[in-house]
């Protein structure tokens, strides 16, 4: 029996600085937390907070029990645990009911395979022209450890034509914990950001700002050598490809599934690019889930260009969730699992029902996968899952249906 363990705020956890979560954050984390029962089997659990068990569990997460952490601590025994990813925190659980130590990849190959130090080797980019590339085909961006190398990456997006840039931390969550500007001035605000992280040994990673025009997630799972034979290596499997719906600063809104694998053609470049990031991070030590980000945009000159490592996570990620819900589509069908923080997620899913028989809708319908209530209350984050025949008017539909919400 597997328990499964929602720790969302893996980033911060991993990063050594956890933050002091506001009411509404922890409250979103409590109602998102059961969707890992997406990825269990028959009986295995999940382990959510004891003031948030959920009840009137959607169809998809019946086949999962849900438990809260003080009664886990406290029953032991034999299980396998596994996190959203790997933390301190996670090993203690994992030691405390006698899991195998091979089992759960090392602290450091963890932190590493997170880190921009890792995704910055492998950040190519995939163009007609490489030439129009400031830092050149196998990079993006650039790692800067100093003030003067941060002003030298801004100077060079300057050359080619990229007027803005953005800074990440080595560890951070996309669209999150970020300086986005223009130029080398910078108001007090945006240099205590820089010079705070600069100050870390990892410095930051600098690239062009550049607005997405197509993302995908690819799902992959490092599978590693058995306890028998430890002379194969690991094996690396390819869980599948999903579109990332983002919004217009990155933030993760839901995916693009479907049932017949269409999707793996057409990222194919970023696939196969993304068996050799999971070689290098099966090479440091890492195996389990690992997510990578890959994206089209287009260069100063028009043209486009495909970054094939946007960001590695080395955790589960909402992509992968989402793939489990493949098998609920039906054949050649498309579906659009989308996540929604709205006031009541319940009276909101009968307003969408009710809009859906409308003829005008293109023939979507919908499937709740969220539990309507958590800790007693009425959740405000859920998810559903849309599927039509073709993604276009699925997504045209799904589009609507937010920017109506957002009203």
């Amino acid at each position: 029996m597997s328990i499964f363990v929602p720790n969302l705020n893996f980033e911060d956890d991993l990063g050594g600085q956890p933050r002091q979560m506001s009411g509404q954050a922890v409250r979103v984390m409590n109602e998102l937390a059961p969707l890992m029962g997406l990825l269990g089997q028959n009986g295995d659990r999940v382990l959510v907070n004891e003031r948030a068990m959920p009840t009137d569990v959607a169809r998809c997460l019946t086949h999962v029990t849900f438990v809260d952490d003080s009664n886990f601590c406290a029953k032991g025994g034999q299980h396998r645990v596994i996190p959203w990813g790997w933390t301190e925190q996670t090993r203690q659980m994992a030691s405390n009911v006698q899991m195998p130590t091979t089992e759960i990849p090392s602290a450091r190959a963890v932190t590493y395979v997170n880190s921009r130090d890792f995704s910055a080797k492998l950040d190519a980019v995939e163009c007609d022209q490489d030439s129009l590339l400031p830092f050149g085909a196998d990079s993006f961006g650039t790692i800067c450890r100093s003030l003067n190398e941060w002003e030298s990456g801004v100077r060079q997006l300057e050359r080619f034509r990229f007027s803005r840039w953005v800074a990440k931390p080595q560890i951070s969550h996309a669209g999150r914990n970020r300086l986005l500007a223009s130029g080398t001035e910078l108001n007090s605000q945006q240099i205590g950001w820089l010079m705070k992280h600069l100050a870390h040994r990892g410095g930051v990673y600098l690239e062009p700002w550049v607005r997405p025009e197509e993302e995908c997630g690819l799902q992959f799972e490092i599978i590693p050598p058995c306890s028998v034979n430890r002379k194969n290596g690991c094996r690396v499997r390819l869980v599948g490809v999903s579109g990332l719906l983002n919004d217009h600063v990155g933030r993760y809104q839901g995916s693009l599934i479907c049932q017949a694998d269409q999707l793996d053609s057409v990222w194919q470049s970023a696939v196969t690019h993304g068996f050799s990031v999971c070689e290098a991070a099966a090479a440091a030590g890492y195996f389990g889930p690992i997510g990578i980000d890959s994206f089209r945009f287009h260069l100063p000159d028009g043209s486009v260009a495909l970054r094939m490592c946007n960001d590695v996570n080395a955790r589960f990620t909402m992509g992968r969730l989402a793939l489990q819900l493949r098998s609920s589509l039906q054949s050649l069908q498309f579906g659009a699992w989308c996540h929604f923080g709205v006031p009541d997620f319940s009276r909101f899913c009968d307003g969408v029902r009710k809009r859906l028989t409308q003829p005008a809708e293109e023939n979507v319908s919908m499937i709740i996968t969220s539990p309507m209530l958590v800790g007693g209350r009425l959740i405000r984050s859920g998810t559903i899952l849309f599927a039509g025949d073709s993604p276009e008017p699925l997504l045209r539909t799904v589009k609507s249906i937010r920017d109506q919400a957002a009203d």
